[in-house]
């Protein structure tokens, strides 16, 4: 009971502060195009792999993207270069384990600031760079954004009512701010979130994918077709929002999950914990830690140590594919980013005809 009276108290100020943005001029728009990918509720709803692929996209149209983003639970306040064109350029606890592994996974510069705004037109007046990807940042509306991407799992799909009886950080209604909606998986649209989808919203979904782990010492590249029947022990941990699918994803693979270990979303990892995970290899007569690359990202600083007690930590990464709405989604992209990117080339060369 109290936490419905605390929902609704913290959803008429959401509204109230939603109201401010819908009637003013007070907003920042950059000088290249912005594509926000964010969610409604809080916890982890696959806005770093999305972003992943994304990025991947324009990559593959020769076209040069940023990322910018808060840098959560980082140390410090105010702007980090989080990386460029060469990888991550500072580690996580600087850069936040998010920022940094987009930087270094992807080749492209990312930018880290409290402010999402600060942060754009910081990475577009440091960068040549053709347009933005805002990392959570549906509720950051100072920024005018060219896209709006919303990612929606299932518990969101399940359980919408608002902080603090559910996950919501505004209300459903917020959908129809949003061109495109991203539905997390395959299962059963509820009827409330239909009802506040604009008829103009385009609707994808998306699965994961298996990708080849990687060694962390080396980046070597373990084959999935060469994993199965290989009995390769693990010892899984992760420092995510829903860990256990991570487990789960490891014994698909046909690794065998010895023992498992979970950690709070974006966990800090210390000397202690690497010693407690080595125990734990030991315990359980295993060479191998298996993690998420947003957990690798935080454990560079302690690869000494695992190799000298003869430790292997094994990378996931998590990847996405478009099951459902790819040409529409495509489709919308083109006409929103592609043809401005091409434009803006145009006039820079002075030949637009």
């Amino acid at each position: 009971m109290i936490k419905k009276i605390l929902s609704k108290v913290f959803g008429f100020f959401v509204d109230k502060r939603n109201d401010k943005f819908d009637n003013t001029n007070e907003i920042t728009k950059c000088n290249i195009p912005v594509i926000s990918v964010g969610n409604l509720s809080v916890g982890g709803t696959g806005k770093t792999p999305f972003v992943q692929m994304l990025t991947k996209y324009f990559l593959s149209k020769e076209y040069k993207p940023g990322i910018v983003g808060k840098g959560y639970k980082r140390d410090g306040k105010g702007e980090v270069i989080v990386g460029n064109k060469n990888g991550a350029l500072v580690n996580a606890s600087t850069g936040g384990d998010e920022m940094v592994l987009l930087a270094d996974s992807l080749k492209v510069p990312v930018v880290a600031n409290d402010s999402k705004t600060l942060a754009a037109l910081s990475i577009q007046d440091k960068f040549d760079i053709d347009l933005i990807i805002v990392d959570d940042g549906f509720q950051h509306r100072q920024l005018h954004r060219d896209l709006d991407i919303v990612l929606i799992d299932k518990e969101t799909n399940d359980n919408p009512e608002l902080m603090p009886k559910g996950r919501l950080r505004e209300p459903i209604s917020s959908l129809k701010r949003a061109d495109i909606i991203c539905f997390m998986g395959n299962f059963k649209i509820s009827e409330e979130i239909k009802q506040n989808i604009s008829p103009e919203t385009v609707i994808i979904s998306v699965k994961p994918i298996k990708s080849n782990p990687y060694y962390l010492k080396d980046k070597q590249f373990l084959k999935i077709k060469e994993i199965k029947g290989n009995s390769i022990n693990i010892f899984a941990f992760a420092g995510i929002a829903k860990p256990d699918r991570f487990f789960e994803m490891t014994k698909e693979m046909g690794f065998n999950c010895v023992s498992s270990h979970s950690y709070d979303d974006h966990h800090n990892y210390n000397s202690k914990d690497i010693e407690f995970l080595i125990q734990k290899c030991k315990e359980n007569n295993c060479d191998n830690l298996a993690t998420t690359e947003k957990d690798a990202a935080k454990l560079i600083e302690y690869i000494d140590i695992l190799n000298s007690n003869n430790i292997n930590c094994i990378v996931f990464p998590i990847a996405l594919s478009i099951v459902n709405g790819k040409v529409e989604f495509f489709k919308l992209i083109g006409r929103k980013i592609n043809k401005s990117i091409k434009t803006k080339r145009s006039l820079e060369n002075g030949n637009l005809n």
